[in-house]
């Protein structure tokens, strides 16, 4: 095609397309372009934008507080649940994606996580092959850990609890084999209170070469493909206007909910959808089949107002029980009423979620249905459940004059009124089932994808290095067929 032309066009500025970004503009005669659909924040480093040291600016929504942030936010929500409330699925919508607006959490996925990718369809992934690329992340990103006297009051009750139950201590989360039965401190990506997202990190370093330019405000409508070959893409720029831009590759980064829906309106996925909104298929895949989240509740806890101190950090540690499905961290919610909570998540939800388009349009938000009811009226709450029952009766807990304000209430109710997720959405664009071992979608040369959508199955935490290190390891994978 004629008109503007880059080497490579990355579209989503976020965990893993910044982090491929930078990789591939550290080769001067390759041009990379970024395409970000939210805010870019060139100034960063003399003008900080407030959410630079902030809390976790995505989390507070699945207790029933906080407040979306429109301009940064893409304003997603679940299909309705059983009683008609709907989920926030809260995605940052501006450079650095989600990994400058999140709760800092650093952990590596576990080595198992990784065997359970080689089983499902991605046999090149395993932890040998993977390792490296967290290694490369941990050198930009910075992990540090908050020492204990440093804690929150909540968060010394959190271990003091868990350690009555007999979890065992262990200094590194990150160790292979801390998984089962544990607690200890989460290890953090920050510096000089700083979150050290891929704004701060991979794109502050590239903006500085020539090479690398990444444009704010520009929403992908489309990948532009000619003869089964991508060719560029088509965006709607800052003033409305669509504008198409060539590539000899495409790098779809826009995450688990942005990458299909581009896929989808390209014409790539399941026939019968593309044709009740008369899209044209150009190759059938399973794109936006089998999402995955982690589900995630609150149990409540209430003692004296100290207990709810936020003036140091609210989650520097957790608990995980790998083999009953789930982790778990404090939070501190009120400090005038001595509202804390035990968080627990669930490592895996149903697995056959969903994502489908809404229009054919690029700024009407998808159907997304992580089938959360389904989780609601299951058991896969009620070991995590039946552990936060037995920690309010633990001496750490007792003693301080706390108590479940809620003992007595159905579970089921609890989890109806406010069970919500972790906010981390994968899925959708499997490696195997819509990408092959190296992250070419198949049946289309010159487009590969490159974040939590190609996850096989979910990994058992947050994964926000997981997502970094897909954006490393395509990097190379680019680098290599060049």
């Amino acid at each position: 095609m004629s008109g503007e032309h880059f080497d490579v066009v990355v579209v989503g500025g976020g965990t893993a397309g910044a982090a491929a970004a930078h990789r591939l503009s550290e080769d001067a005669d390759r041009r990379v372009l970024v395409l970000e659909a939210g805010p870019d924040f060139p100034d960063e480093i003399t003008n900080p934008p407030s959410f630079l040291t902030g809390g976790n600016s995505l989390g507070h929504n699945f207790a029933g507080i906080g407040a979306p942030t429109p301009d940064t936010d893409w304003d997603y929500w679940s299909e309705p649940l059983a009683d008609g409330r709907r989920l926030h699925h809260r995605r940052a919508k501006m450079a650095g994606g989600s990994s400058m607006v999140n709760g800092t959490i650093a952990v590596r996925a576990a080595p198992l996580d990784f065997d359970r990718w080689r089983e499902h369809g991605a046999p090149n992934w395993g932890w040998n092959d993977v390792k490296p690329y967290i290694e490369k992340v941990e050198t930009m990103t910075p992990v540090r850990r908050v020492a204990p006297e440093h804690w929150s009051p909540i968060a010394q009750m959190f271990v003091e609890s868990f350690k009555e139950l007999g979890y065992s201590w262990v200094d590194d989360m990150n160790a292979p084999d801390a998984w089962d039965g544990i607690v200890g401190q989460w290890p953090l990506n920050r510096k000089n209170s700083v979150r050290q997202g891929t704004l701060v990190t991979y794109i502050r370093e590239a903006r500085q070469r020539p090479n690398f330019e990444i444009r704010g405000y520009c929403l992908t409508d489309r990948v532009l493909i000619e003869d089964s070959r991508a060719v560029g893409v088509r965006y709607i720029d800052a003033e409305g206007r669509a504008r198409d831009v060539g590539a000899d590759l495409v790098l779809l980064a826009g995450g688990a909910y942005g990458t299909p829906t581009v896929l989808l309106r390209s014409g790539i996925g399941p026939a019968d959808e593309l044709a009740a909104l008369d899209i044209e298929t150009r190759v059938n895949l399973p794109v936006g089949h089998n999402m995955v989240e982690h589900p995630q509740c609150l149990f409540y806890a209430t003692g004296p107002p100290e207990l709810a101190d936020m003036t140091l950090p609210g989650w520097p540690v957790a608990a995980r029980a790998e083999g009953n499905g789930w982790w778990s961290f404090p939070l501190a919610l009120d400090e005038d009423s001595g509202l804390c909570a035990y968080t627990f998540a669930l490592t895996e939800d149903t697995g056959d979620g969903s994502l489908a388009l809404s229009s054919s349009d690029p700024s009407a938000a998808p159907r997304i249905d992580h089938r959360m009811q389904d989780v609601i009226e299951s058991n896969r709450f009620d070991h995590a459940h039946a552990t936060f029952r037995e920690l309010m009766n633990t001496a750490s807990v007792t003693s301080r004059g706390v108590s479940d304000p809620e003992a007595g209430r159905p579970l089921r109710e609890i989890l109806q009124e406010r069970m919500g997720t972790a906010f981390h959405p994968a899925g959708g664009c499997q490696i195997g089932r819509v990408v092959d071992d190296e992250l070419c979608v198949h049946g289309v040369d010159g487009l590969r994808v490159a974040d939590a959508s190609v996850f096989p199955v979910h990994i058992l935490n947050n994964p926000c290095l997981t997502c970094m290190m897909l954006g490393e390891r395509v990097a190379d994978f680019i680098k290599a067929a060049n």
